[in-house]
């Protein structure tokens, strides 16, 4: 009856056995053809109908874009300061007076003497200089100003948007990879389990697969967790709950062609253009119109005068009193004051000296972090193609000797259960790596694209 039973045992025994080193090759090679097409560089704009109705990285950049906020706001200040410009080309509303002149106390006649009139004009006051065109032309550049914020904060944004998406498919690919080592500690535990049975293993085998299965699920949470943060921060920033909670199983990556830029020793012309760059030369012009506006100041206001005065009763040889008219012209020049003019312009000149520096700080950290970029990237890659075709084929090697030891009772399962371990931090390394790679050329095109 115990032969019988024996027999049993060790036929299921090595069906169970085949099946490991079935599903140990399978995994392997597994993670060799995954990381191939993983890294075939792809347009990262791809239409949602392909994608299945699953969460591509376009889709989530389309609806953020379409539900930012800020956008819209950064869009109606520029409608403001629009509408500004065209009313800062004005003059100034004219004043309108009417007055008695000399009329006489004693009777309060209106006739009765020849130079009683009832006078009437308007005063006209115009800017200083060119005031007026410096105004409009200030409040033109502020158009521009929130058009490039606006670029300048969407570029920011969806460099935000994109890690975001990067990080939550990394925790989907690890969760997967966590449910295929799951499938084979289930059938190391199901093979310990038979050996168990039939007396060749004792009990601290068994137990030792069953933590290995507990820490498994461990580790599932902990990426569920994770998987499920970054979904939420790809749902505050579309500022919608998106739908679908699948992202694709194929990593659209990033055009590697601004490496190259990155590398290049002529940055400077390139980097002209981002949106961050150009909003503080825009800040620069608005500072050179202010030096130009306070400049006005110095120059001398006019204003102009026109009256008509009205009388009444006769002169002396009978004829009609004739009507008065008057013309007259103001003029206000700075004579006690330009000193502190002249202290108003100086402080306008280091406002815009102070902002172009910051721009040549500002190109100067760019180079600076380019270069690093490209190193850092040069240096995940190696990485991971080290783990692609040393580590982990190494380690699977490993593992597979390890089995063929402990099953002939030459090893131990500590032995197996640390390769394993190790087997799967590197494939959890290798695929950290892959998406680090595309973060930073996330971060490089922030720059460069």
């Amino acid at each position: 009856m115990f032969r019988f039973k024996t027999k049993r045992v060790l036929s299921r025994l090595m069906y169970i056995y085949s099946g490991l080193l079935v599903a140990s090759s399978f995994l392997s090679v597994h993670a060799s053809e995954e990381s191939n097409g993983t890294l075939q560089t792809t347009k990262l704009v791809q239409a949602q109908s392909e994608q299945g109705g699953l969460l591509s990285l376009s889709d989530v950049l389309t609806r953020a874009r379409a539900n930012d906020f800020r956008l819209k706001s950064l869009g109606i200040q520029a409608k403001a300061f629009e509408a500004e410009a065209k009313a800062s080309d004005f003059l100034p509303d004219p004043t309108l007076f009417a007055a008695i002149q000399s009329l006489p106390t004693d009777t309060f006649e209106f006739d009765q003497e020849p130079m009683t009139q009832l006078r009437v004009g308007v005063r006209q006051m115009f800017p200083k200089g060119d005031t007026l065109s410096l105004r409009e032309d200030i409040n033109q550049e502020k158009v521009g100003l929130q058009t490039v914020k606006q670029e300048a904060y969407w570029i920011g944004r969806k460099q935000s948007i994109e890690k975001a998406w990067l990080e939550a498919w990394f925790w989907q690919q690890n969760i997967e990879l966590i449910s295929e080592d799951r499938v084979f500690l289930e059938q190391i535990h199901e093979f310990i389990q038979s050996l168990y049975e039939v007396g060749s293993k004792d009990q601290s085998d068994l137990i030792g697969a069953e933590l290995e299965l507990i820490k498994l699920e461990e580790r599932l949470i902990k990426a569920r967790r994770s998987f499920q943060k970054n979904l939420d921060s790809l749902n505050t920033l579309a500022n919608e709950t998106l739908t679908s909670t699948q992202l694709p199983k194929k990593l659209e990556s990033f055009d590697t062609s601004t490496l190259t830029l990155a590398k290049s020793n002529d940055l400077v012309s390139s980097l002209q253009n981002h949106p961050k760059i150009r909003l503080i030369n825009q800040k620069i012009n608005i500072a050179k119109s202010k030096v130009n506006l306070t400049e006005q100041s110095l120059e001398p206001s006019y204003g102009v005068e026109l009256s008509y005065g009205m009388r009444s009763g006769d002169n002396m040889d009978g004829s009609s009193r004739a009507d008065f008219f008057s013309a007259g012209v103001s003029v206000q020049y700075p004579f006690f004051n330009r000193g502190q003019q002249s202290s108003q312009i100086s402080a306008a000149k280091h406002r815009q000296a102070a902002i172009e520096l910051e721009r040549s700080e500002a190109l100067e950290q760019a180079r600076f972090t380019l270069k690093d970029l490209a190193n850092q990237y040069d240096i995940t890659r190696d990485q991971r193609v080290l783990y692609e075709e040393k580590i982990l084929t190494t380690l699977g090697k490993q593992k597979h000797s390890a089995m063929h030891s402990y099953e002939s009772d030459k090893g131990n399962f500590r032995i197996v259960s640390e390769l394993f371990l190790k087997e799967q931090s590197a494939k959890v390394q290798r695929l950290r790596l892959l998406v680090n790679e595309q973060i930073i050329l996330s971060r490089i095109n922030y720059w460069l694209n």
